[in-house]
């Protein structure tokens, strides 16, 4: 596997793509692991890149996260079995192999260095491409317009740890334009309170308390792009406010892990309206509008 193995050189926001997959193996591995993600594993063992000394103990959270947002899709395309999901940002996230039904429908959206090395591991195949663009380039809108004139589906749109590099007024945007482009559509993504998403010491907050490791390696360790958009506790009534499409905001509910916080306390305590302000929330958007049928 040595010599065939992929070298990655990463930097800013399109390297933070290694920190969710180095989570998501480890918990694979694990014979008590929280999820089932051997494309994960196989693509960690494939990619030359420090893992362990750049990210410390691999965290659960990455886990978690990953299954909070599989069953948000999974329960959009029970009922819509050929839907379009198309994913912003999603680097070398294996979702759909975690949630393939058959017939479902995905189109990758990510940077050109990104893609670049998406589609050495993962070429593009059967019910999938891959569009070269920035998550805020309105021309992967386009692209998805026509391929649902083409062919009408139900729309789920999803972004997994990106939103928060970027500022307010840019997130808005994005949501008001999708909410005005896709009536019908659904859009997942995730958020972090806004004191998580502070600068701490060599880092953020998050940095600081999913990174652990030995002292010795503390130079070499990763530090996450600084981030810019946090939320407030009135943060889904805000969203809702965007757009007059948007018919909806509501959390999806994070499964229980493993330990007294993960185990315990979160599923205890984490849906009370104050604590869920302050922990990382998965939004769930659903737009106003009529059948797919509606949109050829």
């Amino acid at each position: 596997m040595s010599d065939q193995r992929v070298s990655v050189k990463l930097t800013g926001v399109p390297e933070t793509l290694l920190w969710p997959l180095y989570g998501r193996a480890a918990e694979a591995r694990r014979a008590d692991g929280l999820l089932r993600d051997s494309r994960a594993v196989w693509l960690m063992d494939s990619i030359e890149y420090p893992f362990e000394e750049r990210f410390g103990r691999p965290s659960q959270v990455f886990a978690l996260r990953a299954r909070s947002f599989d069953k948000v899709i999974e329960e959009f395309i029970a009922p819509h079995p050929d839907a379009l999901v198309v994913s912003l940002g999603e680097g070398l996230e294996t979702q759909f192999w975690r949630v393939d039904n058959g017939s479902v429908h995905w189109l990758t959206v990510d940077l050109p260095e990104t893609l670049e090395i998406r589609c050495k591991l993962l070429p593009d195949g059967p019910r999938r491409e891959s569009l070269a663009c920035s998550a805020f380039d309105p021309a992967w809108m386009d692209s998805v317009e026509k391929l649902l004139a083409e062919q009408p589906r139900h729309l789920c749109i999803v972004v997994q740890g990106l939103l928060m590099y970027f500022r307010r007024d840019e997130v808005d945007r994005l949501l008001r334009d999708c909410a005005a482009r896709f009536p019908g559509a659904t859009i997942v993504f995730d958020a972090m309170p806004g004191w998580l998403a502070k600068g701490a010491p060599g880092g953020t907050w998050l940095s600081a308390s999913l990174m652990r490791g030995r002292d010795d390696n503390r130079d070499k360790r990763y530090r996450l792009p600084p981030m810019h958009w946090g939320t407030t506790l009135g943060e889904a009534q805000r969203l809702k406010g965007l757009h007059p499409a948007i018919k909806s905001v509501r959390d999806a509910v994070f499964p229980p892990g493993r330990g007294l916080t993960f185990g315990y306390l979160n599923p205890l305590l984490g849906g009370a309206p104050v604590i869920r302000g302050l922990r990382p929330r998965i939004f769930v958007v659903e737009i106003q509008g009529g059948r797919p049928e509606l949109h050829a």
